[in-house]
């Protein structure tokens, strides 16, 4: 799917009032481990919020008529529509491009395995969930939204974390520890 791009800092009328315009900014650079790390520690919500703040900024700068919220909700259905859109956005701003259709099939494989052993699986093995991340099949795409900021904004500083990012992985950090601990002490507790 190949279409022309707007230039990334496109300007959008807010009001009628020609003072009144808003910048519609690049979502931000995020090291891929900082990715990885959020994803994990969240059990998969920030891959959702990924989501939305990316069909967010695509649907803001290309004027499009979506709802960010249940693409990134449904987002198995859309991982590969997604892709497709970073990686053109990408090629144009001088990436090589990456064919995304693995990645994106990857990911709902994935996805959809990590239910059905969440739901199918006894309680003993509840854990082994976690450990199949279907985000891993995004950092190819998480590599070319920084390469697309950098293009964009090349001598802008960004922190790897936010404040509310710092909160994500320290409760999602405490949660991880005692839903182990739980399950390794398992009937033991009276």
């Amino acid at each position: 799917m190949s279409y022309i791009a707007p230039q990334l800092n496109t300007t959008i009328r807010m009001t009628g009032n020609d003072n009144d315009v808003e910048i519609v900014p690049y979502v931000k650079s995020q090291p891929v481990w900082a990715f990885c790390l959020l994803s994990f520690f969240s059990f998969g919500i920030y891959t959702i919020y990924w989501f939305y703040k990316n069909w967010a900024f695509f649907r803001n700068v290309y004027e499009w008529d979506i709802y960010p919220f249940w693409r990134a909700i449904f987002n198995i259905f859309f991982v590969h529509t997604l892709l497709d859109h970073i990686n053109d956005l990408a090629v144009e701003k001088g990436h090589p491009g990456i064919s995304g259709n693995g990645y994106a099939t990857g990911f709902v494989i994935l996805a959809v395995a990590q239910r059905v052993l969440d739901r199918l699986s006894p309680d003993s093995l509840a854990l082994m969930a976690l450990f199949i991340p279907p985000f891993l099949f995004l950092i190819p795409s998480v590599k070319q939204l920084n390469y697309i900021y950098r293009q964009v904004y090349p001598n802008r500083y960004n922190p790897p974390l936010g404040p509310g990012e710092f909160i994500i992985l320290i409760v999602g950090g405490v949660v991880m520890v005692l839903a182990i601990a739980g399950f390794l002490m398992g009937d033991n507790i009276s």
